[in-house]
C-alpha cells in the first residue's frame, strides 16, 4: 500500500479493473479520480476528502456548489457549502450549528488500496474522533464505502456516523415506510413547516419525496435497508445495514431527508448508524453500497416510479422484496 498526501506530484495507479489517478477537478488540483469502464468517482482531499462525483456515462447525481469550485479555507466556525458526500457526527442536537470544521472540510490524506482508496479525515479534538473512509469499486457503477469512526481522545465518546449526501434536483427520493413506526404519522418531522410540506407522502408502503424548492426535513425509524434517487433516466441507490433495537439518533431515525430552498436547490439523502460508545483508541465501522443505473424509461412524474423500481429489482440493484411495493 502507498500513502499519498494531497501535496504530492501528479500520479496514476492502474489495477486490472480500476484506474486511480490524481486530477485537477473543478479547480481543486489534488483531487483523486477512480475510474472503472464508463463510471467514475472523484474525491477532493483538500475539502475534507468528500466525494464530489459518482457518475455513470457522465451522469452524476451528486450536487456541487459552483460558487465554491477550487476554494479552500482555513479552519474556522464559518460553514462552506461545497456540496458532495461527507460524514458528520450525530446527533446534531449535541453540537448545534455549524458542523465541526475539522470533520467537514479539514484537509484529508489518501492511501491507495486494492481497487480503491482509503481516505483519512482530519481529527477533531472537540468531538474526540476522526473519520476514515475505505472506498472501493465492486463493479461498473457500484462502489462500497466502509465508514470508520475512531476515538482519538483520552475520554469515552458516543456518536453516530452520519452520511450527508447532497444530490441534484429536481428529483424523487423513495424508500420503504415503516409499518410499525414509533411516529404516529409514520414520519418524524423536524419542525412544524416540515409537517405541513407537500414534498413528502407515504403511498403503497413507500415514502415518496418530490423536491419542490421548500426547506424541510423528515426522518424515519426504518427497518429497511435502501434509499432510491430518481432523476430522468438516472437511478442512484444506497444500501446499508439496519440494526433492529439499536439506539439511533434523532428520536430513533436511521434515514433522513433534508430539502434546501430553491436558492440553492439541493436535497440531502442521509443515512445514520446506531449511536456507539467508544473508549480511547476504539473504532467503529458502518458500510454502505452505492449503485448507479441508467433506466430504460425516464422518471418524470410520480406515476413513473413503480416502473423504475421494477427495473431496478429485476437488475438486482434493489432487493427482491422491492416488488411488494408495486401497486
Amino acid at each position: 500500500m502507498k500513502k499519498l498526501f494531497i501535496f504530492c506530484l501528479l500520479w496514476s495507479v492502474v489495477f486490472p479493473q480500476v484506474i486511480i489517478k490524481q486530477v485537477n477537478y473543478n479547480g481543486w488540483p489534488h483531487a483523486v479520480m477512480l475510474q472503472k469502464d464508463d463510471s467514475r468517482l472523484v474525491i477532493a482531499p483538500g475539502i475534507g476528502g468528500r466525494i464530489m462525483e459518482f457518475s455513470l456515462r457522465g451522469l452524476n447525481p451528486i450536487w456541487q456548489n459552483p460558487e465554491e469550485f477550487g476554494k479552500t479555507y482555513p479552519i474556522s466556525d464559518v460553514w462552506h457549502n461545497y456540496g458532495g458526500y461527507k460524514i458528520w457526527n450525530a446527533p446534531q442536537a449535541v453540537w448545534g450549528w455549524p458542523p465541526d470544521p475539522f470533520l467537514d472540510y479539514g484537509k484529508a490524506s489518501v492511501e491507495i488500496i486494492k481497487d480503491g482508496v482509503r481516505v483519512y479525515g482530519a481529527p477533531s479534538l472537540k468531538a474526540g474522533i476522526m473519520f476514515i473512509k475505505e472506498i472501493t469499486f465492486l463493479e461498473r457503477g457500484r462502489i462500497k464505502i466502509v465508514q470508520r469512526m475512531r476515538n482519538i481522545s483520552g475520554r469515552e465518546v458516543r456518536w453516530s456516523i452520519w452520511d450527508v449526501t447532497q444530490v441534484s434536483t429536481p428529483c424523487f427520493v423513495v424508500f420503504p415506510a415503516e409499518k410499525n413506526s414509533k411516529f404516529p404519522e409514520g414520519l418524524y418531522f423536524f419542525d412544524e413547516p416540515s409537517r405541513k410540506s407537500s414534498q413528502w407522502k407515504i403511498k403503497n408502503g413507500l415514502v415518496i419525496v418530490e423536491y419542490k424548492g421548500e426547506t424541510g426535513k423528515i426522518g424515519l425509524d426504518s427497518s429497511s435497508n435502501w434509499m432510491l434517487y430518481l432523476k430522468n433516466n438516472l437511478a442512484y441507490v444506497k444500501r446499508f445495514p439496519i440494526f433492529k433495537g439499536a439506539d439511533y439518533p434523532d428520536e430513533g431515525c436511521s434515514v433522513e431527508v433534508y430539502t434546501n430552498s430553491k436558492e440553492l436547490p439541493y436535497l440531502e439523502m442521509e443515512v445514520l448508524s446506531p449511536l456507539v460508545s467508544l473508549k480511547p483508541g476504539e473504532e467503529y465501522s458502518f458500510w454502505e453500497e452505492w449503485s448507479l443505473w441508467i433506466l430504460s424509461h425516464p422518471v418524470k412524474v410520480e406515476g413513473d416510479i413503480p416502473g423504475a423500481i421494477r427495473e431496478l429489482a429485476l437488475a438486482g440493484i434493489l432487493p427482491i422484496d422491492a416488488f411488494k411495493y408495486l401497486p
